[in-house]
This record gives C-alpha cells, sequence and structure tokens, in this order.
C-alpha cells in the first residue's frame, strides 16, 4: 500500500471516529437531559425585593419536570430580565439537581413625569416602571421632559446633570438632603430649577459643575436658615457670576 493511499485511509478512520464521537455524544446528552438524575429538585432565589420568588420562577419557567442539564440559560435570563423591574440576574447550576437564581433590582432614585403618567427612574438614567399608587413616591420628582426630547445619551446631558445632584445630596450636607428635594425641572435644558420640599422657590442650578453648585447651596441655604431669613427668599441665581450667588428676597430683609 502506497504512502498516500495509507494517509487517505487515516483520514477516512479518523473522520468515522470523529463523527462516531459527536453522534455518541449527542446521543449521550439528550439522554442526559432526559435523566431523572438530573431533575431539579430545588430552585433558590435570592435579591427579590419589588419583585417576588414566585413571579421570578413563573418568568424561569423551570419547575420540578426540568432538568438541569438541558435548560437553556440564556432563554431563562431573557424571560426574567424582561421584567420592568429587573435590571440583570446570575444564573448558577449547582449539580446534580439545584439551581441558583440571584436579581439585581433596579434601584429608583427618581421619579419622571411623563405624558403617559409617572415612572421611576434610575441612577444611569432609565425609565422603568410606572409609579402606581400606593406605592413608594418619597423621591425627588423630574419634570420639563417627554419621550420625544428624551436624551440619546444621557451621559452628559440635563438629565444626567440632575442624577448627579440628586447624588451628592444622598451622601451629602444635611442641610440639603435627597429628602428636601422636591422637583428638579429640566425644561431649559441650559438652566435646571430646583425646588425644595419645606419652601419651594426657584433655585436655578444652571448647567455645569453640578457638585460645586450642590456643595456651595448647602452653604448658602446654611447661612440662611442661621439668619432666619429663609422664609423670606423669593429665587436663587446659582450661575449669576462666576463664583458668586443671587439670592432674592421677596421683601425687605
Amino acid at each position: 500500500m502506497g504512502l498516500k493511499r495509507k494517509i487517505v485511509v487515516l483520514v477516512v478512520i479518523l473522520c468515522v471516529v470523529t463523527v462516531a464521537l459527536v453522534v455518541g455524544g449527542v446521543i449521550v446528552y439528550k439522554g442526559l437531559g432526559q435523566s431523572d438524575f438530573f431533575q431539579i429538585t430545588a430552585t433558590r432565589i435570592e435579591g427579590c425585593r419589588r419583585t417576588t420568588k414566585n413571579l421570578i420562577l413563573e418568568l424561569s419557567g423551570v419547575d420540578v419536570h426540568s432538568n438541569l442539564l438541558a435548560l437553556d440559560l440564556d432563554r431563562i435570563e431573557k424571560n426574567i430580565e424582561s421584567h420592568e423591574w429587573v435590571e440583570s440576574i446570575d444564573i448558577e447550576r449547582v449539580w446534580p439537581n439545584l439551581l441558583n437564581i440571584t436579581v439585581k433590582e433596579r434601584e429608583p432614585v427618581a421619579i419622571v413625569s411623563l405624558a403617559k403618567g409617572l415612572f421611576y427612574l434610575d441612577g444611569k438614567g432609565v425609565a422603568f416602571a410606572q409609579v402606581l399608587p400606593p406605592e413608594d413616591m418619597d423621591y425627588p420628582v423630574i419634570s420639563g421632559l417627554d419621550q420625544e426630547h428624551w436624551p440619546e445619551k444621557v451621559k452628559g446631558s440635563a438629565l444626567d446633570e440632575a442624577l448627579q445632584f440628586i447624588r451628592y445630596a444622598g451622601n451629602g450636607s444635611s442641610i440639603l438632603p435627597r429628602q428636601n428635594i422636591s422637583e428638579l425641572n429640566l425644561k431649559n435644558k441650559d438652566d435646571i430649577i430646583l425646588f425644595l420640599v419645606n419652601r419651594p422657590f426657584p433655585i436655578h442650578l444652571g448647567q455645569g459643575e453640578i457638585r460645586t453648585k450642590y456643595y456651595l447651596l448647602a452653604k448658602v441655604l446654611y447661612r440662611l436658615y442661621k439668619k432666619d431669613e429663609f422664609s423670606q427668599i423669593a429665587y436663587i441665581h446659582m450661575n449669576y457670576t462666576p463664583n458668586k450667588v443671587l439670592v432674592g428676597f421677596a421683601g425687605p430683609v
């Protein structure tokens, strides 16, 4: 037998063996995918606050008849993440018959007022779930936006700056906590207007340097509280001139 013929025969044998292994592997995989040995006996679900374990289990499509080996994890992930309150999930197989699902829910930081109603807004600027009474409404309201003029990119937009301001208020001065923010109006993208809970006079934040303006405003409010002049304020302009704040009063001080 010539060398070329031996090579051809060897290649044929290798191909036959490879096909046999593949076919055999498929048959074994399908068999194990129907085996009671890998039948799911328990599903552990963690991270639910707004959602429920029963809801997540229903969305997953997993039940006592499911086979751990045969699960389509991509499909399960897509189904669960279709829920408005779910940001992402992590799925883990625990062999031979346990399934762990960890849910990361969206965290609302504000409520946005749209034509269709009020919606929760997360820190990334995603309006994700309609607010339905008697649900929690103790969040700052962002107004002046509509779906037609929603920023294509949140980063660098007026919405981004409003979310930054809320974030600083959540970690900043006790004089200006997040709970004291009633509304941030973004109708004029070049001038964000802030309204406080305890006295809703307009505070014109302008645009840019949000961190600096937050801490400067906290200092201004502190001085006004201390001098007992807060009740007489008519407006505040944070961008009057560089490093200067204009405070307008409703009457003589």
